[in-house]
């Protein structure tokens, strides 16, 4: 369209310095200038707010730290760099033998804690049986002091009073023996709570030492695959982020980003056509849609600090970032992670200007065969 009104401009000058016979003068020359400018300069502000084109776009992907959840020495390394793995994947492992190790002693000592269990409950059926002995003796000798009381009362001179302190002495030890009885029953329950409360603490214990011994072997969590391997069997490794077995590449969604200026992204929204080319394949058209405008960037961000912004510091270029979903998922996962390319938007405004997107994106991607920066 440019190229178009270009010539027909061309042939406008033409037509009036040529056929009319008009003098080039100062005027007449600075009409038609300022012709020209509002004519090419009011297409491209309407093509970009219609169709707005950038070459600023990157192929993203997920990067994940690989760093273990134990430590330990590398004992094998089934993965390979820059090979395809699925979810779950062993990438390494590392040597279980400490981690069985405590395994096997919380093993055994939850077991003892059970058996310690067992043995209280069993000392507790002893202590509530003695209970029910002292009892049966309480009530007996309650009995034999009640008849000596009421022997007396009738006729002190049958029961002797020795026989009735005698009485009155074995009534208050049957109560001393169960209450004693009734402690241990008390203490034998407290040391039931106890144990069961050990039992669980130990098996807390043997959960984390399983854990452990699980995260021996570590795994890809997603589709992807490993890059900068710094690992080989007899490597120690540790928790440390800084010192990262490697780095793993999740190829489980391709992410493509582009920035534009924000004043051309006027009528750009969610769900709208769009065609891409790529550096790394040069020739094809890619057809996708608009995923999102992200509404952040970083130069509005201020790390907190004990200081000040500065001032002069303070700005930002005025672009802001989209996000880019290609049609083809297969497609979209095959694009370099980093690879630089262009797109044109196709918004729902202005749509007689998309044939100048369509040109110049049709344009770039043969443009991608000449070896030169972008």
């Amino acid at each position: 369209m440019i190229a178009v009104l270009t010539i027909l401009y061309v042939a406008l000058v033409g037509l009036v310095f040529k056929v009319f016979k008009v003098k080039p003068r100062p005027i007449p020359i600075a009409i038609l200038a300022t012709l020209g400018v509002l004519l090419l300069g009011g297409v491209v502000v309407l093509w970009t707010l219609a169709a707005p084109i950038s070459k600023r776009l990157v192929v993203t992907r997920y990067v994940v730290q690989i760093v273990p959840w134990v430590k330990g020495q590398v004992k094998s390394v089934p993965a390979q760099p820059n090979v395809a793995l699925k979810k779950g994947a062993v990438l390494f492992q590392i040597d279980p033998a400490p981690y069985q190790y405590t395994v096997n002693q919380l093993d055994a000592q939850l077991g003892a804690a059970k058996s310690n269990v067992l043995q209280l409950d069993a000392s507790l059926q002893v202590a509530l049986a003695t209970v029910a002995k002292v009892k049966a003796s309480v009530a007996l000798d309650k009995s034999a002091l009640d008849v000596a009381v009421a022997i007396e009362k009738l006729n002190p001179a049958a029961i002797a009073k020795l026989k009735l302190v005698e009485a009155q002495q074995k009534y208050a030890a049957s109560l001393a023996e169960l209450s004693q009885a009734t402690a241990s029953v008390d203490q034998a329950r407290a040391a039931i709570v106890t144990a069961k409360d050990n039992v669980l603490a130990v098996k807390a214990q043997l959960d984390t030492a399983l854990f452990d011994l699980a995260e021996c072997t570590v795994r890809a969590p997603s589709d992807g695959f490993v890059t900068d391997w710094q690992v080989r069997e007899g490597t120690w490794v540790t928790t440390a982020r800084v010192t990262a077995a490697g780095t793993f590449i999740d190829t489980s969604e391709t992410n493509i980003v582009a920035s534009f200026p924000a004043e051309e992204l006027m009528h750009v929204q969610p769900g709208q056509d769009v065609e891409l080319a790529f550096k790394s394949a040069p020739g094809q058209l890619f057809l996708g849609k608009v995923d999102s405008v992200l509404q952040a960037n970083g130069e509005g961000d201020f790390t907190p600090s004990g200081k000040l912004p500065s001032a002069a510091s303070i700005g930002s270029p005025g672009f802001l970032a989209v996000r880019i979903r290609l049609n083809d998922a297969e497609a979209a996962s095959k694009l370099e992670m980093g690879i630089p390319g262009a797109v044109a938007i196709y918004t729902d405004w202005g749509k007689p200007f998309d044939i100048i997107s369509k040109v110049a994106i049709r344009m770039q991607k043969w443009l991608y065969f000449v070896p030169l920066p972008s």
